[in-house]
């Protein structure tokens, strides 16, 4: 079994970083805000999804959910993928020491991610495989003991697509790593970056999820150019409905549905 020392604590330095993707000292009593583990009661997953909707601009909870896994997936995974690819610390991202904030402003998501607990672990050992065990038990906090809860109450209560939910965390995974995690950490560390992408986007990588199968992988395209684009994109398989919650209606730069539009067209 491999060794950590889950007492310490994040440095100044890294958590100026991880705030910026919304980490936050947890605080009770915050307005605007439930237990992420309170989700997973019908009537009160059911009870704060509807106090969202007309704040989000979504028709109905079906969208509703689309657009707040989307938050959730971001807030929960930025601060968690970071600080273990980037600081080699682990952050216990699970569903039991969340909090969901839900305020926003014009439609506009204003919530960070409180944590009950920001004490980290730290692997004392340089052995591969004792990291790869330290990666999975922080992994699979994050996905088969958050995400994966989400998705599945999230789809059993709405029947929004399991797919559409999927994606849409699958989306920050993507924009997470290469946008923040390669694009800025430091030389020494981007071999540990690619690593643990890449060990996301594997297909044998299933047991961190709960799954039989990687819901991530299918997500994972080569990026194009398109003829609503300038820069190449990684065209989504499914549409989060965002543009539902808009008026007039507005397009993620991934979304498929422009380009079926654009496509068929004469």
């Amino acid at each position: 079994m491999f060794k950590q020392d889950n007492k310490h604590e994040l440095l100044t330095d890294e958590w100026e970083v991880l705030a910026a993707f919304g980490l936050k000292f947890y605080q009770q009593d915050e307005p605007l805000a439930i237990d992420s583990s309170k989700l997973l009661d019908d009537v009160l997953c059911l009870e704060t999804l509807q106090k969202i909707m007309p704040e989000l601009g979504a028709p109905n909870l079906k969208v509703t959910a689309s657009l707040v896994i989307k938050r959730v997936a971001f807030l929960t995974l930025a601060p968690v993928l970071y600080a273990m690819s980037g600081f080699d610390k682990g952050l216990d991202g699970s569903i039991e020491n969340s909090v969901f904030e839900y305020p926003l402003d014009n439609r506009i998501w204003q919530s960070k991610m409180p944590l009950k607990n920001t004490s980290v672990s730290v692997l004392e050992s340089s052995d591969k495989e004792d990291r790869d065990a330290w990666r999975d038990e922080i992994l699979s906090k994050v996905f088969s003991g958050h995400l994966t809860l989400l998705v599945e109450q999230f789809y059993r209560l709405t029947k929004v697509s399991r797919r559409v939910l999927w994606e849409n965390i699958a989306v920050r995974v993507f924009s997470i790593y290469e946008q923040r995690i390669l694009a800025s950490v430091t030389e020494e560390k981007r071999a540990t970056g690619e690593a643990d992408y890449a060990y996301l986007l594997d297909k044998t990588t299933t047991q961190l999820f709960g799954l039989e199968e990687n819901p991530l992988t299918v997500f994972y395209r080569d990026k194009q150019l398109t003829v609503l684009s300038e820069n190449p994109v990684r065209v989504r398989r499914t549409c989060c409905f965002y543009y539902q919650a808009t008026e007039p209606p507005v397009y993620c730069g991934s979304c498929p549905l422009p380009l079926r539009k654009k496509t068929t067209s004469p």
